[in-house]
């Protein structure tokens, strides 16, 4: 949900998230750090591009973190139930990976709150995109 400002607007969405599907794997570009708006505005533009992707098959999923991965607790519990919506869907990734390097600021505060929301899906960090593609290569392969 939501917070108002004192003149009774919505707090603007934090964060950018931009989607690349390419192949069957489908890329998140995310420069943060994230609010609770961010996650809402994610729902409604990635939710038809998920449901497009799951259509052909198993697919993976790598986003990039830029910057920060640093999100508010609303934050965090938004995306917890986005990904549950996605699951029940049917339309989650079957393999999803994070790249984040040592420059993005938050990973050692956060990490811990990422891995908690993917708890039970095929989820696994990296700081390196070619060691991520490997890796959601690997699950893809699993999975077919």
């Amino acid at each position: 949900m939501a917070s108002p400002h004192p003149d009774g607007d919505l707090f603007p969405a934090h964060g950018r998230v931009e989607v690349h599907p390419h192949g069957r794997v489908v890329y998140f570009e995310a420069t943060g750090p994230f609010n609770a708006e961010a996650v809402a505005v994610m729902r409604t533009a990635y939710t038809p591009i998920m449901a497009s992707m799951a259509e052909d098959g198993a697919f993976g999923h790598i986003s990039t973190f830029h910057e920060s991965m640093l999100a508010t607790p609303e934050a965090f519990a938004a995306f917890g139930a986005l990904l549950v919506e996605w699951k029940a869907a049917g339309i989650l990734p079957t393999a999803n990976a994070y790249v984040v390097g040592p420059e993005v600021e938050g990973v050692t505060i956060v990490q811990s709150h990422y891995r908690r929301a993917w708890e039970g899906a095929c989820f696994e960090i990296f700081e390196r995109r070619d060691e991520a593609e490997a890796w959601i290569a690997r699950m893809l392969a699993e999975a077919s």
